[in-house]
């Protein structure tokens, strides 16, 4: 495992994180969500019919930062490109998810069925880092 880049180093201890999505009309629209740092990207997870996954297919962009217990945003901002994973990708980012949140890696995605929904799992890079 390589180091995390620059702007994600800063989110390797932290729990959860801010990420701002926009709205059609260029408003950013925050949510708080666990995130997991591994090599050089960062992982997130969001239900499958939320505004935030509906945000992110219009526009692969967002930003973060990092977040306090009951969500509020707590730092500085990073603006991060945005792709939505599948297959093999989706499971590794699961899996990283899971080892870093132990019993929100299960429960997470155990709520999101009990709502007839799917997690969906998204690859956060820094802007320029691709």
């Amino acid at each position: 495992m390589t180091t995390p880049g620059t702007g994600l180093r800063l989110f390797v201890d932290e729990p959860r994180v801010w990420l701002a999505t926009y709205a059609p009309e260029g408003a950013p629209v925050g949510t708080a969500t666990a995130i997991a740092v591994a090599d050089d990207r960062a992982y997130v997870r969001v239900p499958g019919r939320s505004g935030t996954a509906e945000r992110l297919r219009r526009r692969p962009e967002a930003e973060i930062s990092p977040a306090t217990l009951g969500g509020t945003p707590a730092g500085a901002p990073v603006k991060v490109d945005v792709r939505r994973l599948t297959g093999r990708e989706a499971r590794h980012a699961a899996r990283c998810l899971a080892r870093k949140h132990p019993v929100r890696g299960s429960l997470v995605p155990l709520g999101h069925w009990a709502m007839l929904d799917r997690s969906v799992l998204y690859e956060l890079r820094p802007v320029g880092e691709r």
